[in-house]
């Protein structure tokens, strides 16, 4: 339990929303909008994370000098069900939670879930973040209904995958389900069986669609174009689609939520326009990571955090314009060690460029894809021509000398 949580002093809520909130691994920017709001927070942290990733403005679960020091912060193991469970519980029956809200990809967690709808703390199902975000259990729920219907085949071992993509017929996407997501059948396989699911690969532009829900009702934030929507290695915000193509990737969303019983929080859902019309990929039950977040802010000056609170608090949920153009050029480098590199600085005082981010320094080790963050320029423009130019000039500037190892050869 937190060493202040007996000295901690809640406000005065607001009276038109929870008096007390628990928040699961929140960002630093919704701890200070909720408690400017009149809202009574504790916080509920990865234990796993260290002091230091704790002061990190980047890192879920922290304080900075930003928030309240008398915040009650717990920390919990978020691998071990039980304590999480009984973390709620006690902030339920001892501290008087009302309302809990998860975020970093918690709200799938089966015991947040379960334990938030079972002490009544959340408006939504215990399986809606679930229904959302496990491949196989959303692929069901759009197939079952005939929405956005995707060839799909389980195999439950590595040894079953060539039989499902027979079944399915080439060309095929491969996902990898995570532990709850597999049958009994796969759980009780040899130690580090993984299950996966096969499905018909889909053909065509990806379009990321953000979206707050409150009260059952879904506000569609905007649509961003993901790569090779707008530029191979871009995204645009607000993506350049035609009026039909952007109301049926809205509805396609939409119309997942519903499925899933979604009643309150952001919702990110990538769709593809396909030649047979939109299919959804993949949700999750949050915001967009960095930097897409970024996009819809600097393009339209939209505050996730403040209109997230400002929707639990019962007023109405304001729907951003935007009046610019906003990108992220993004860039990965093969696998060795850096030996150098150099333009960032040159990159960076590019017209409507606001952010380089460049996550390695000369003598770093450069991982596979998927081992390591991307690097980015976050830029904004008057219109995607003048977007598209500064995306090709940093590609040009920005120069990187890496050694390939002999293991990487």
């Amino acid at each position: 339990m937190s060493a202040t949580a007996d000295r901690y002093q809640e406000p005065h809520p607001p009276d038109s929303a929870p008096q007390r909130l628990l928040l699961v691994c929140p960002s630093t920017r919704l701890v200070r909008e909720a408690v400017a709001a009149g809202f009574a927070v504790r916080v509920l942290a990865d234990a796993s994370l260290s002091l230091d990733s704790l002061d990190s403005p980047d890192s879920p679960g922290f304080l900075d000098d930003g928030v309240p020091a008398s915040i009650p912060v717990d920390l919990v193991d978020l691998t071990d069900e039980d304590a999480v469970a009984e973390a709620i519980d006690v902030s339920v029956r001892v501290h008087g939670t009302q309302r809990l809200l998860a975020f970093a990809g918690t709200a799938a967690l089966p015991a947040v879930a379960r334990t938030a709808a079972r002490l009544g703390v959340t408006p939504n199902p215990a399986d809606a973040a679930r229904l959302l975000g496990e491949p196989a259990a959303m692929r069901a729920l759009l197939n079952g209904s005939r929405h956005s219907y995707v060839p799909a085949a389980q195999a439950r071992t590595a040894q079953e995958l060539p039989a499902a993509v027979e079944e399915i017929g080439a060309p095929v996407t491969v996902r990898t389900l995570p532990p709850a997501a597999r049958t009994a059948a796969s759980r009780s396989g040899a130690p580090g069986d993984r299950a996966y699911l096969v499905e018909r690969y889909l053909e065509g532009p990806e379009y990321g669609v953000v979206t707050l829900t409150a009260d059952g009702m879904h506000r569609v934030v905007g649509v961003v174009a993901l790569h090779g929507a707008w530029h191979p290695s871009s995204h645009l915000f607000p993506a350049p689609l035609g009026e039909r193509d952007e109301a049926e990737a809205r509805a396609i969303a939409t119309e997942l939520l519903d499925l899933a019983g979604y009643e309150f929080g952001y919702a990110y859902t990538v769709v593809v326009l396909t030649a047979d019309g939109p299919r959804v990929v993949r949700s999750r039950a949050d915001y967009p990571d960095e930097p897409l977040a970024s996009l819809i802010e600097l393009a339209t000056g939209f505050g996730a955090e403040a209109e997230l609170v400002q929707a639990l608090a019962g007023k109405p949920v304001d729907v951003p314009t935007a009046d610019r153009y906003a990108a992220v050029a993004s860039y990965r480098l093969p696998v060795g060690r850096l030996l150098s590199v150099s333009g960032l600085e040159a990159v960076s005082e590019l017209p409507g460029v606001h952010r380089v981010h460049f996550p390695y320094a000369s003598g770093d080790d450069i991982p596979g894809q998927g081992g390591g963050a991307d690097g980015y320029v976050l830029l904004s423009a008057e219109s995607t021509q003048a977007a598209a130019e500064t995306v090709t000039a940093a590609g040009r500037l920005l120069r990187a000398e890496v050694s390939r190892r002999p293991d990487h050869l």
